[in-house]
């Protein structure tokens, strides 16, 4: 009964945030994690050890404002996610005020290859699904979430420009391979860490992480063309910035190692554009190789 009233609530509070205004959304969000930065907690702990072992050229005072920045965009996330989800599809779109698209997808998809978009956990990553979704046949693959009552309201967001949707196992990672041979567009996540078989220990920022290998096998199999892409947040509540661009040429590689390096690699460049954006409180070197060099302890 109260796991029932929990769900409906926070479907309540979804809606909610669809019809306030940005600004105030991203206060917010502001505020709340400014109160997570202040509690010291596990996400503050993990924030600040993934950017001292990431940005190792910050003095002490440095990654503690960068810290602090990125715990209050994660916030700002949360309150969004009803204007991404549930806020009518045309105004939702009407809040990106810039496309900047290094490479174009229209071309890439007229010459009959399909498309990998990669967007990692930067920005605002449902705001560029809708964009992405509403201009083209869009696949991507999902994790279900724990609350397992919330898995068709969020299925049902994600889905309604049209989008595919395909949970994160092997019918999903088939349903990607169709997808791409059909010329179409598949999203994906990168820089989670994957199942130990789907994976390759290479450079992320410096440091062998477990990375994704499915992306570059992808690439093997069906000659698609990666593209990398996020919304990033503009100042004060003025909306967001789509940013498309071409991945690191050695992504094509046929050398695996190389390829998922080259997917690093790209990743890196797009947190270089905005830093404070990107989701540093998820434990990236929770696996190390070997099993050793443990950097988390909660």
């Amino acid at each position: 009964m109260f796991a029932k009233i929990k769900i409906t609530f926070l479907r309540l509070l979804i809606r909610l945030f669809a019809v306030l205004p940005l600004p105030f959304l991203q206060m917010l969000g502001r505020l709340v994690g400014s109160l997570v930065w202040l509690s010291k907690g596990r996400s503050v702990r993990v924030t600040l050890k993934n950017i001292e072992l990431c940005c190792p050229q910050l003095d002490s005072q440095a990654r503690s404002v960068l810290a602090k920045q990125s715990l209050q965009e994660t916030g700002k996330n949360l309150f969004e996610m009803g204007k991404a989800w549930l806020a009518p599809v045309d105004k939702t779109l009407a809040l990106i005020k810039n496309v900047n698209e290094q490479l174009d997808m229209n071309e890439a998809l007229a010459q009959g290859k399909g498309v990998i978009i990669v967007a990692p956990h930067l920005g605002n990553w449902e705001i560029l699904n809708l964009y992405v979704g509403h201009r083209f046949p869009l696949n991507i693959l999902y994790q279900p979430p724990k609350l397992v009552e919330l898995d068709d309201f969020i299925r049902g967001a994600r889905e309604r420009v049209g989008a595919n949707v395909f949970p994160t196992d092997r019918r999903g990672v088939m349903a990607m391979f169709k997808a791409l041979r059909d010329g179409q567009v598949v999203g994906i996540l990168p820089d989670m860490e994957p199942p130990e078989e789907a994976s390759a220990y290479v450079p992320f920022f410096g440091i062998d992480a477990m990375s994704m290998t499915l992306v570059s096998k992808l690439v093997q199999k069906t000659d698609a063309i990666v593209v990398f892409g996020y919304a990033k947040r503009l100042p004060a509540g003025q909306g967001y910035e789509v940013v498309i661009k071409a991945a690191d040429p050695e992504i094509y590689s046929d050398d695996l190692n190389t390829s998922v390096t080259a997917l690093n690699r790209s990743v890196e460049q797009c947190v270089a554009d905005a830093p404070a954006q990107y989701q540093w409180e998820y434990k990236r070197f929770k696996t190390m190789p070997g099993g050793a060099n443990k950097q988390y302890y909660d």
